[in-house]
């Protein structure tokens, strides 16, 4: 299993239904939260609660520090998930499961293996379970599934 550092660019290598197995592990991805990450996150949302990005607030609301919104975690899974399948998967369903804040200081940690690899409704569909943690514990969970071409050169929707 790989780890890195943040996110690398965008994959433009994309896998297919034929290539995906229940089992398969995501590579880890890990990175360091800041206050800079939060407060332009708070921003880019419009998600102005103070909580996630004034420290004071969010320390007397008894987090560590201020943390990360919903939407944040909803795209970073998204992300994570995503870049392993590539360019040409679908998001078909979300699940997003928030265990604990995830706050500024604390290193993120994906864990994610591919659970189930079925058909519906004429979509090849893997389904993907990511868990975010950090050291203090589980910070989310999610469950993704996604519809993936076939093979090489076809699209991901019926």
């Amino acid at each position: 299993m790989s780890e890195s550092a943040g996110l690398a660019a965008e994959s433009t290598v994309t896998r297919t239904w034929d290539q995906v197995n229940a089992g398969d592990e995501l590579p880890v991805v890990t990175f360091k939260l800041t206050l800079a990450l939060c407060v332009l996150d708070a921003a880019a949302t419009r998600d102005f609660f103070p909580g996630h990005h004034d420290r004071d607030y969010a320390r007397a609301q008894n987090a560590r520090d201020a943390y990360l919104n919903t939407m944040f975690l909803q795209g970073f899974v998204d992300r994570v998930a995503g870049d392993w399948l590539g360019p040409l998967a679908w998001l078909a369903r979300r699940r997003l499961e928030m265990a604990a804040p995830v706050c500024i200081g604390d290193t993120i940690r994906t864990e994610g293996k591919v659970t189930r690899k079925y058909e519906e409704a004429g979509r090849a569909l893997v389904e993907i379970a990511l868990s975010v943690k950090t050291e203090h514990g589980l910070g989310a969970r999610a469950r993704l599934t996604y519809a993936l071409p076939r093979r090489a050169g076809e699209s991901a929707l019926p």
